[in-house]
């Protein structure tokens, strides 16, 4: 990224311009000011991901839903029946800031893998990419290190695009202001002043699936490379312009647009330092957006996946987006459900942000979510629970319904202590303390804290959907328990550690 370019998309894009694309593209609904700012029915029925039998109180405010997830601001756009009708900003955008609106910018985080996909998968329509072929043979400036796992077994950019080519890392931290930021090629070879995390092969192409933010980067130099274009310009041209993503782009927001953006927060409520780390890893995390840019964007990829007249994308490559490839992955998404329920969508996660977009294309239904805080996931699934109730989605994401038990001095003895993840590093070490009034606390170790309940013999924290499960040994004090949490893909095991005297 060119970060003497201190211009967003908003200023590059013209309004007429959109206008006249998102006309041609059936059905965008453009909402005014003053439907912005009525509440929706929404924004007073949420639920939690566990309900206990016979609870009473289980539909809950977003408004308090947020200063319990210390969440201080959060954009929402709605699709139904393909328009997006409803586009709401909620809270602020920084302590003393101004108030969020519909158009205020967010980090993406994740989510702009998928559109970083759907651009690769344009320039495969139009002749400039294969799907199939050794990258290592279509790259120039840089090559996918040499690796016994790729005897017979070549990385492509399918298995880039669906997580499952053997690339390593998963993910990127980002840089404070400040710092000196790398180079995509300094990046790829882990050199300073990148993090030392190289791209390199972990496991045989095509044999596993493991997020790769790492794969997408040589996704990005391989686009870049076959058309001569910086990755900016190619996602400018592919996708935010035709699908009608006014204010997107790679660019930093300039200090003077700053009011109009949404500053991180981290666990304990406090402001990212300079606002948001800089994201120099453009096709793995970079994209600043709003909700209705992405809701716009999911628009386009099921008029697609539909096979509607004028889409932006082939049939058969549309299908592959909204199709398992490898694991849960399609070709820039994950894909669940089945029949009218099925859907495709993506998740973001930057230091100070969380996003999510998810969309059902068989009943053109979906939403995009937006929001300024590290606590903000277990808010985001609360509200999908809300907006699926209210728009009757085919997945009606119930809450799980549990038994709550009285707590006893045989799990205080059982579980509380401190613990640390056995095949999880670079986390610090958390612990489940008792409150003495019948429920016990869950210290994440980074300010976060939730409360946990006991249920079957199991710990459950009804708000983000924590399963703890005491493993050995059989009575007594645990020394090894699994953490999980409900809709989950399985459990990661912690071990009891000693604190530190």
């Amino acid at each position: 990224m060119d970060h003497s370019t201190k211009v967003t998309q908003r200023q590059v894009v013209t309004k007429s311009l959109v206008v006249s694309m998102m006309t041609a593209f059936s059905g965008v609904l453009v909402q005014t000011a003053e439907a912005e700012q009525s509440i929706p029915a929404y924004a007073d029925t949420l639920r939690r991901a566990v309900v206990f039998e016979n609870e009473s109180g289980n539909k809950l405010s977003l408004a308090d839903r947020m200063e319990r997830w210390k969440v201080p601001g959060i954009s929402v756009a709605v699709i139904d029946n393909c328009k997006i009708v409803d586009r709401h900003g909620f809270g602020i955008t920084r302590k003393d800031g101004a108030k969020v609106q519909s158009d205020t910018l967010f980090q993406a985080a994740s989510v702009t893998k998928p559109v970083a996909a759907f651009a690769a998968l344009r320039l495969v329509d139009q002749g400039l990419l294969s799907l199939d072929s050794d990258v290592n043979v279509e790259l120039q400036s840089w090559k996918v290190p040499a690796s016994p796992f790729l005897e017979g077994h070549p990385i492509t950019l399918r298995g880039i695009l669906s997580h499952s080519a053997g690339l390593i890392p998963g993910g990127y931290g980002g840089y404070s202001h400040g710092e000196l930021i790398p180079t995509l090629l300094q990046t790829l070879n882990g050199v300073e002043p990148a993090r030392p995390k190289p791209v390199q092969v972990a496991y045989v192409p095509g044999s596993d699936w493991r997020y790769s933010g790492g794969g997408y980067l040589v996704a990005q130099l391989l686009m870049t490379e076959k058309t001569g274009q910086s990755f900016d310009k190619i996602v400018h041209d592919q996708v935010l312009v035709p699908t009608g993503m006014i204010e997107s782009g790679f660019a930093e927001p300039s200090a003077s647009a700053k009011a109009d953006v949404a500053a991180g927060h981290v666990a304990d409520g406090t402001m990212v330092r300079g606002g948001w780390h800089v994201y120099p890893e453009l096709a793995a995390a970079s994209l600043w957006s709003t909700a209705p840019d992405l809701a716009s964007f999911g628009l386009a990829v099921m008029k697609a996946v539909r096979e509607e007249p004028n889409a932006l994308l082939s049939p058969a490559l549309a299908n592959q987006m909204a199709t398992v490839q490898s694991g849960p992955r399609s070709l820039g998404f994950e894909v669940g459900g089945e029949g009218k329920a099925r859907h495709f969508g993506h998740d973001g996660t930057n230091e100070g942000y969380n996003s999510s977009l998810i969309l059902y294309p068989e009943t053109c239904q979906g939403a995009a979510i937006m929001a300024n805080s590290d606590n903000a996931k277990p808010l985001i699934a609360e509200l999908l629970r809300s907006i699926a109730d209210t728009y009757h989605w085919p997945d009606a994401m119930s809450s799980t319904v549990m038994k709550l038990d009285p707590q006893s001095p045989i799990a205080v003895a059982r579980f509380q202590g401190t613990y640390s993840f056995t095949d999880i590093s670079g986390v610090a070490p958390f612990k489940i303390i008792s409150t003495g009034n019948g429920s016990f606390t869950f210290h994440r170790g980074d300010g976060h804290r939730e409360p946990l309940y006991t249920s079957n013999e199991e710990l459950v924290g009804p708000d983000s959907g924590i399963i703890i499960k005491a493993i050995s040994p059989a009575s007594g004090p645990a020394e090894i328990i699994t953490y999980s949490r409900i809709g989950g893909r399985g459990a990661a095991k912690a071990k009891r550690v000693e604190p530190k005297r």
